[in-house]
């Protein structure tokens, strides 16, 4: 039934019992829950209601467990107190997502941080290659220095705004989830140094072709193509013609953009032929692609991106690899959007592969700017839990607009030491 259709009901504060779903109408300030809209789960939340002074609720029948409710608990309980308890709990939830949001903050100035570093790498390639891939290694470092610990592996989700989404943006992100996943398929510390720099310069040889090629929102021409397919050699050789590296660098540079059934280019290799490093390339590279193509109205969201990669690419991606990159991402990777249990929806905005099915989500509600968004960690509410991942045409475009989807993705990592 669509919301158009449910019935909504006048009755005393009087008449109200735990699991009537109810509508206080009132301004997110002007109360101390959550919402204005919920469900009522205990005697507390009933007392609270009548604190706020109010005579009468709208009661909404169809969102109501009508069949289940339980009676009143006749134990007398102090409206003052503990709707003086429920706003202390509010103020508390509000700090907590101020500092939240600082911290996202600060993910984002990381993360921008490193871009302007690729971004700088990028223009070097050019006029001075030399010195570009010597300022890889530093890059590089930093960058992996999220997996040197043992803990919790975080990806957290990384809104770029709604402009272009730049090469040096694609070189972090496919970096970024190579070097996780390569780290959850236990590569030893010198293979994810040479993983990490093999990903971000995997697209160098881009640099000889007009933006109008790489960048074109609509389908190539065949010349175009061809063109655009010989960046992986003449990156290869860029390289080597500039300094002495790995081999398996060298192998990524070249062949990222090849399948396991020889569909790929520029050799048609099989897959006995493509190195474990490449294959991890192969799929972030993928990946990131789908999520941020040059025509962002092509976007695949995140779950979406992963459901087509493990479905109709399972010839041509290493599947054992593609199962451990859905893992560490979780069954909600960062960027999609859910619908709660309490009928609530939220941008998921982090990733914890030991908490695949409760991740932190950004929350809509149209009582609070957007600016000052609530966030909740699902595992520290266990009330909670997700019912449903939405698609776009599922949601009307204000909660697009308030969750920031439209803007572009971008990925890194931290790591939560135990």
């Amino acid at each position: 039934m669509s919301k158009a259709q449910e019935t909504r009901e006048r009755i005393p504060v009087d008449q109200l019992v735990k699991g009537l779903y109810v509508d206080l109408e009132l301004h997110w300030s002007k109360h101390p829950f959550m919402f204005a809209q919920f469900k009522i789960k205990t005697a507390k939340d009933i007392a609270v209601i009548k604190g706020l002074g109010l005579k009468e609720v709208t009661v909404i029948p169809e969102r109501s467990d009508i069949d289940v409710v339980d009676a009143i608990s006749e134990e007398p309980i102090e409206q003052e107190q503990v709707l003086d308890e429920m706003w202390q709990e509010k103020k508390a939830q509000i700090e907590k997502a101020d500092r939240y949001r600082d911290k996202r903050k600060e993910i984002a100035r990381r993360y921008q941080q490193q871009a302007k570093k690729v971004r700088k790498i990028t223009s070097e390639l050019k006029s001075q290659p030399a010195n570009a891939l010597h300022n890889v290694d530093e890059v590089v470092e930093d960058l992996a220095s999220s997996f040197d610990n043992e803990g919790d592996v975080i990806t957290n989700l990384v809104n770029l705004g709604s402009g272009s989404h730049s090469d040096y943006n694609h070189a972090v992100n496919v970096t970024m989830l190579s070097l996780m996943l390569g780290k959850a398929d236990g590569l030893s510390k010198d293979e994810l140094q040479q993983l990490g720099m093999g990903a971000l310069l995997h697209d160098m040889g881009k640099i000889d072709i007009p933006g109008s090629i790489t960048m074109k929102k609509t389908s190539l021409t065949g010349p175009e193509a061809k063109l655009l397919e010989r960046h992986t050699t003449s990156g290869r050789k860029l390289a080597e013609r500039v300094r002495q590296l790995p081999k398996d660098v060298l192998g990524i540079i070249e062949f990222h953009h090849e399948f396991l059934d020889g569909s790929g280019y520029p050799s048609h290799l099989m897959a006995l032929k493509i190195s474990r490093l490449v294959r991890i390339v192969a799929i972030t590279n993928v990946y990131d692609n789908f999520c941020n193509p040059p025509d962002p109205d092509k976007a695949l969201t995140p779950k979406t991106a992963l459901a087509m990669m493990y479905s109709k690419y399972k010839d041509k991606l290493d599947r054992q690899l593609i199962e451990t990159f859905i893992h560490i991402l979780g069954v909600y990777p960062p960027g999609t959007v859910v619908q709660l249990n309490d009928d609530s929806i939220g941008l998921v905005i982090t990733a914890n592969s030991k908490a695949m099915l409760q991740p932190e989500v950004l929350l809509y509600n149209p009582d609070i700017p957007k600016e000052q968004a609530i966030t909740v960690d699902l595992q520290e509410h266990e009330e909670l839990s997700i019912k449903d991942v939405l698609r776009p045409s599922e949601y009307p475009s204000r909660i697009y607009e308030y969750l920031g989807i439209e803007e572009r993705l971008g990925y890194l990592i931290e790591n939560r030491s135990v």
